[in-house]
Order: C-alpha cells, then structure tokens, then sequence
C-alpha cells in the first residue's frame, strides 16, 4: 500500500479493538440510509448506539429465560420447592400467568440494558486501549482477558441497580404462591424504584453489589474476550481477508460461545447474587448475611447443586441472546462506517 497522503474516506470500525489506527480514526465519516446521509461520529458514539441497540436485543430474547433463572435460584428448596426443574417452572409460570409472566420486571432491564450495554461495550474498548498502551509485557488475550475483567468491575456500579429491580419484580410473585396473604408493595417497574428509594434510599439500589462484583470480574473477563478469540478463529480457519468477511450466523455463533461462558461458567457466583438481591435489606444487614455467610447457608442447604440452581435456563438463554446482542453490535458498528 502506498504511504502517499489521500483524500479522507470511510474508516473502518472494527468490532475488535485496533489500536494501531491512526488518532483520525477516531472520527468516522459513517454514510449510513438509516440516517438518510452521512454523519460524522467518533468511535465513542458509535459504540454507544450499537450498545444500545444490543442492550434491546439482549433484553427481549432474553428475559424470558432470566425470569426462570431466578425463580429457580431463589425458591425455597426441599418439601418447599416451587418447581421440580426448568420444564415446570416453564409451564407453572405459564399457567399462572400466561405469557407475559415470562417478562416479569422487563422494563428495569428494557431501560437499563440500553445504557448498560453501551456503558459496557464502550467501557470494554476503552480499557482495552489503555492496557494496549501499558503492559506491552501481556500477549493479545492476556490482554483482552484483564480488560474484560476491568470491565467488570467498572460496569458493576450500573449493573447493581439494574438487577435488584429485576430480581425483586421476578421474585414477589413467587412469595405470594409461598404465602397466599403476602402482598407485594410494587407492581411494576416505577412503583418498585420508588418504593426501594422511600424505603432504603440510594443504598437499596445497591445490594449486594459485593455479589456483583464478585461475578462481574471473572464473567467479564470471559465474556468480551471470548467473543474476539472466537472471531480470530473463525477468520483465520475459513481464510478471511478481516472481521467484515464474517458471515452472520458466524457472528451469531462467536456471541453465543461468549455468552455461554460467561453464564454457565460464573453459574455459582450468578446464584449467590441472586440470593442476596431477593432478601430484604433490613435483614441481611440485622442478621449479617454477608457474601460469605450466604455462600455457607447455601452450601448448608443443599451442598453443591444449590449453587447450580438455574442453569438449564442460563445456558439456553446464554446462546441466543447473547449471539444476537453481539451480532447486533456488529452490524451497527459496520452500518455506522464501513465494511472491512
């Protein structure tokens, strides 16, 4: 290729992070007929509205499966169990409450995903680039592994608050089934942050944020990196010439191996917050139900397979949500500015 200077032209963007690009590309010339002309956006931008449109993706393909996650996780277990396994929780929640049971508590993540998932995905390649940059020691997925669980971490402080909404909006139907004079001091979406903020104030939207963290790291640092390996492998098996070559059931695929990963892997860790979020604040402070002490409650309770409460739906949700999220974020990245 020639080192002459040309005329400006359509950049690149890349779903895995290049940092050996010039600083101009860091503004994009994006010609996109969904806009109906071309915008200029930088890379930040860009990342921001595919992480939106992923979070609405991730959400409604999704959350049905993430409803009989957590009321696998968080019924009682023994003579008191709700639901033998995945299939019947399945179908009692269908009974009960008909299809839209299995979206109990979606608009919490409806309106959090959007932002958390541009949060994250902008989050994840801004941090990608600050270790490019300071541990030329780390080989490429060392690299993507310790930005991933960076991400983690920083993406806990919105994810906390996201996930105890869901959580408790999931979970109150259960307790009136447990207890047919319970009544739930919310319906929805709105009356449940009002009611944890007049109740806790800002501290309720962060229990057991110590859980969070604890999952966050190393699914994180799973979950994105998993998703770039995979691309790599994928593009140097079948003799592409860049990442724009992917076909999408390709795309869909890389997505749905991170996403595997990162659900099935950190199963425990994903059971252990869902636990913490769904008792009430006041008694896990009066009875000192710290991270640890919960884990030895659990494990009381029924041994090892406690932990694995769930993970039927996690794994089936795992695959086709978080296939389309990433292919999502994939193909709006590449509308917004050019094929590879």
């Amino acid at each position: 290729m020639s080192n002459q200077e040309e005329a400006p032209v359509s950049v690149v963007l890349p779903t895995r992070p290049q940092h050996e690009q010039h600083e101009q590309h860091d503004r994009l010339a994006s010609t996109s007929s969904v806009f109906g002309g071309t915008i200029a956006l930088n890379r930040g931008q860009v990342n921001y509205i595919a992480g939106v449109l992923g979070g609405v993706t991730v959400t409604f393909v999704g959350h049905p499966f993430d409803t009989v996650k957590v009321r696998l996780q968080t019924q009682p277990t023994g003579r008191d169990a709700l639901y033998t396994n995945t299939i019947d929780c399945v179908k009692k929640t269908y009974k009960g409450e008909g299809f839209s049971g299995f979206y109990a508590g979606v608009g919490s993540p409806l309106m959090g995903q959007m932002f958390f998932r541009a949060g994250s995905f902008a989050a994840f390649h801004e941090v990608h680039s600050v270790v490019q940059g300071n541990f030329e020691g780390l080989g490429k997925y060392e690299k993507l592994l310790l930005s991933g669980g960076v991400t983690g971490a920083i993406i806990t402080l919105m994810e906390t608050p996201i996930d105890i909404v869901k959580t408790k909006l999931q979970t109150f139907t259960m307790k009136q089934k447990i207890n047919p004079t319970y009544t739930a001091p919310f319906h929805n979406t709105t009356s449940c942050i009002a009611f944890l903020y007049r109740k806790y104030g800002v501290s309720g939207f962060y229990q057991a944020s110590s859980a969070t963290l604890f999952r966050n790291i190393p699914a994180n640092a799973l979950f994105f990196p998993v998703n770039e390996i995979m691309k790599d492998i994928r593009i140097a098996q079948m003799g592409y010439k860049g990442e724009g070559d992917l076909k999408l059931i390709e795309r869909l695929s890389c997505g749905a191996a991170a996403g595997f990963c990162y659900w099935v892997g950190t199963c425990p860790l994903d059971t252990i917050k869902s636990r913490m979020m769904m008792q009430r604040l006041e008694d896990q402070r009066s009875k000192g139900l710290t991270w640890s002490k919960t884990v030895r409650l659990m494990y009381k309770e029924g041994g090892v397979a406690t932990f694995y409460q769930g993970v039927v739906p996690l794994a089936l949700r795992s695959i086709p949500a978080c296939g389309a999220m990433f292919a999502t974020v994939d193909l709006v990245r590449n509308a917004l500015g050019s094929v590879e």
